[in-house]
């Protein structure tokens, strides 16, 4: 940190990340040199032979190449091993020896052509041994090897906005030695903003091209997304290992405060599952463990507000997901449990006129109803068709509960994830919602796909025709939670007694009006360090910030920070990190990292007077990167569960407890389905009112 500038432009590598890579190479030559001097001594008398002077030339350039790399490597290890990650003037020098090491590499390139044509001509041999031929074979062989390593390895570091970034690079190394936090920070000007914009674009437009999507409403996620990623990342001098030891330095900060937090509380944190209706507002404020939520008690007639009919519909939400994630959670037997209800003949046969775009085998129906239970008289309508802002789900009538489901899918593809990342905030307009309500611009173009598919497939008017007394339930897990959150609201004018699972939604999904407006008819559940539910780009901000403060107050080399961190994998308990300061401990960078992330979180005021179409078209308005961000929440009253002793514990808490990103080892597999689905099993089961 910041990146090394070479050749007039900025690379994603910093001057400190060389480390590791020098020392195995190191290794990797060592071994190397010791082979050939061992070999070329041994059969010295056969170089000797006529006809074998090339031979003999190139195996003692080769010894002597070897030895110069390999001191090289030596020096490059231990100048980039020298002061902290914003410490950069003790390897200042480091770039002189990186250009004498390319000069190297071409030379060796070149020495290695040589080497190749001899070893792989069989006139050029003559009186050496076998053995001789096989070696220098096998030295050019790993020397291409290597060399392809080291070509790829210089453009993963490769910016493509590099030459942009370089401009005044030198002045922010000195401010930043000199502790002034906001030389961090790249001000670039709106011409290589955009430039920087239609990089990304590039970039998301070849890694997607590869996987067919580039229809229209591909074109404006890409372009959605271009904007997010240039305001994201291209705003801080950071290099990628730089963010992995910021995490790093992160965690053990939290991991530090939370244990001071949990020395000197007064009360117990152990919590037995309650309903809703029981849950009393003191021991809630009992429970908080991360960030001090406030807590409140629904009120007594969200009598379906409960853990046990939440692990009820969670079974829906998991099945939505079909084959992949029922096979990756069963691994062994999965392909056993659900090959019953496969139809090998289905790609000879018409499939049943309610499924749609399943594969030829109906994996994922056979997967759906294995996880549900359901029955091929209880599903009305099932819909696999993919694509960005068209995300499958499936309406079936549930007999236990009396209800008609509607479960939608998370994120399982590509095109899932694009709609994810169209993070953008729109007006959401329908009877009955606050005005001002801003939600996630692609979780709304989904629920608006899904609401049309109900209407044209006449899914949901056909089963209350056969069901009429029963009642709407809308169900989905991560991407599909948002989704289904955001039809409960479109659906609720018609279908006012309906109720929405909401299992692991995104942070960013709607503002606060709209959480409010939703705590009637929406129950959200999140389970321990889940990342998601916190992910909403104000907290990212908030993120980067302490991030960086972090990196600031850190005492130790980058190297240093990573074998720590693996020597704590391997059961060796680290030293207490030196980063334990406090929270506004660098105020101006707090104050800088809000002035220049102001624009990150846009709303698409262009479109605050037009009409639910409108919304729902795919157009996008200009982005402007100093707009006013709006917060955005998950949302309803929400059910956290957290691991106990004993099980889990489930507590009411309001959507403030989700204000910041946990860094923990399990963020990311407390958001999986199947997890999050065992959490409810046995806080339902340790309560005794498992239905």
């Amino acid at each position: 940190m910041p990146g090394i500038v070479m050749f007039k432009r900025r690379w994603r590598i910093g001057s400190d990340d060389f480390v590791f890579p020098a020392l195995a190479e190191f290794a990797l030559r060592l071994i190397w040199f010791v082979v050939v001097l061992v070999v070329f001594l041994q059969h010295m008398v056969h170089l000797r032979c006529p006809g074998e002077r090339l031979l003999q030339t190139y195996l003692i350039f080769s010894l002597a190449g070897l030895g110069f790399i390999l001191l090289l490597d030596a020096l490059i290890a231990w100048i980039s091993s020298r002061g902290t990650i914003t410490q950069t003037r003790p390897r200042r020098h480091l770039c002189k020896i990186l250009y004498l090491r390319l000069l190297v590499m071409i030379l060796e390139a070149v020495w290695n052509g040589i080497g190749t044509k001899w070893a792989f001509t069989p006139e050029d041999h003559h009186c050496e041994p076998q053995e001789v031929i096989l070696l220098v074979q096998i030295i050019a062989a790993c020397s291409w090897i290597l060399l392809g390593i080291m070509i790829f390895g210089i453009i993963l570091v490769f910016d493509p906005v590099g030459s942009y970034k370089n401009n005044g690079s030198g002045h922010r190394v000195a401010d930043v030695e000199r502790g002034e936090p906001q030389a961090l920070y790249i001000n670039l000007n709106a011409a290589n903003v955009e430039k920087a914009r239609k990089v990304w674009e590039w970039q998301i437009r070849l890694f997607c091209c590869c996987c067919g999507n580039q229809d229209e409403q591909s074109r404006s996620a890409y372009s959605d997304i271009s904007k997010l990623f240039t305001c994201q990342f291209e705003d801080v001098d950071l290099v990628p290992s730089d963010i992995a030891a910021g995490l790093i330095l992160l965690r053990q900060k939290q991991s530090s405060e939370n244990g001071n937090r949990v020395s000197t509380s007064q009360h117990s944190e152990n919590f037995s599952v309650q309903s809703p209706d029981s849950l009393t507002s003191t021991g809630a404020v009992q429970g908080s463990i991360i960030s001090s939520p406030g807590v409140f008690t629904p009120p007594a007639n969200q009598f379906w507000m409960t853990p046990e009919l939440a692990c009820h519909f969670m079974k829906f939400a998991e099945g939505s997901y079909g084959w992949p994630l029922f096979l990756y959670s069963n691994f062994f037997t999965g392909m056993c449990q659900i090959w019953k209800d496969m139809r090998c003949c289905a790609c000879c046969c018409k499939p049943p006129s309610y499924i749609v775009d399943d594969n030829c085998c109906e994996c994922h129906t056979a997967a759906l109803k294995h996880v549900t239970g359901l029955s091929d008289e209880d599903l009305i309508f099932v819909s696999f068709h993919n694509r960005v802002y068209e995300i499958p789900f499936y309406v079936a009538i549930d007999h236990q509960t009396c209800s008609v489901v509607v479960a939608i899918r998370g994120t399982l593809s590509l095109s899932d994830t694009l709609t994810d990342l169209t993070v953008d905030c729109d007006k959401l307009f329908t009877d009955g919602c606050p005005q001002g309500v801003f939600c996630h611009r692609g979780m709304l173009r989904a629920a608006f796909f899904v609401k049309n598919k109900l209407e044209e497939s006449h899914a949901l008017s056909d089963a209350f025709a056969l069901h009429q007394s029963y009642s709407l339930a809308i169900t989905g897990h991560s991407l599909g939670a948002g989704t289904a959150s955001l039809l409960a609201v479109l659906l609720r004018p018609i279908y006012p007694n309906l109720r929405c699972y909401s299992f692991s939604p995104p942070g960013g999904l709607m503002s606060l009006e709209g959480v409010k407006y939703s705590e009637d008819f929406i129950m959200s559940v999140t389970l321990g360090d889940d990342l998601v539910p916190r992910l909403s780009v104000p907290n990212v901000e908030d993120m980067k910030r302490k991030l960086l403060n972090c990196i600031l107050d850190s005492e130790q080399p980058k190297y240093k920070i990573f074998l720590l961190k693996l020597f704590d994998c391997f059961g060796k308990k680290q030293p207490q990190s030196d980063t334990n300061t406090a929270p506004l401990s660098r105020p101006l960078l707090e104050h800088f990292g809000q002035t220049n992330s102001s624009g990150n979180y846009t709303t698409n005021s262009s479109q605050e007077g037009s009409s639910e179409g409108s919304v729902s078209s795919g157009q996008t308005a200009p982005h402007s990167r100093h707009s006013a961000p709006v917060p955005l929440y998950i949302p309803g009253r929400v059910l956290h569960l957290s691991r106990a002793d004993s099980g889990f514990n489930g507590r009411w808490v309001t959507v403030d407890y989700f204000n910041q990103i946990i860094i923990s080892p399990r963020m990311v597999s407390d958001h999986l389905p199947h997890v999050v689905h065992n959490a409810l099993k046995q806080l339902v089961n340790s309560s005794g009112n498992f239905p």
